[in-house]
């Protein structure tokens, strides 16, 4: 089983956290997370919510507590730009 880890910076903006953590089939960008970020490797499940694909990713510390402080992204306000950033 191939381990995946995130690829977006603590300070990079909310769309590319989003895109970071899409799903890898169908590149869709809304999945439902459930972050684990005690002990000592933080991860994120990750289901995506049109092709129903599961996936671990697998966080920095850091990524984990800007995932864990972060609301939760309205992706219709995203779109044009105005939804929160996560």
């Amino acid at each position: 089983m191939p381990c995946e880890t995130a690829d977006f910076l603590a300070d990079d903006p909310g769309v590319l956290v989003e895109a970071s953590l899409s799903c890898p089939r169908c590149l869709a960008a809304t999945v439902a997370e459930k972050i684990e970020a005690h002990g000592y490797d933080p991860f994120v499940v990750c289901v995506c919510d049109r092709c129903g694909h599961v996936r671990t990713v697998f966080l920095t510390p850091v990524q984990a507590l800007r995932l864990t402080l972060a609301e939760p992204i309205d992706t219709a306000a995203a779109a044009w730009g105005g939804g929160p950033a996560i």
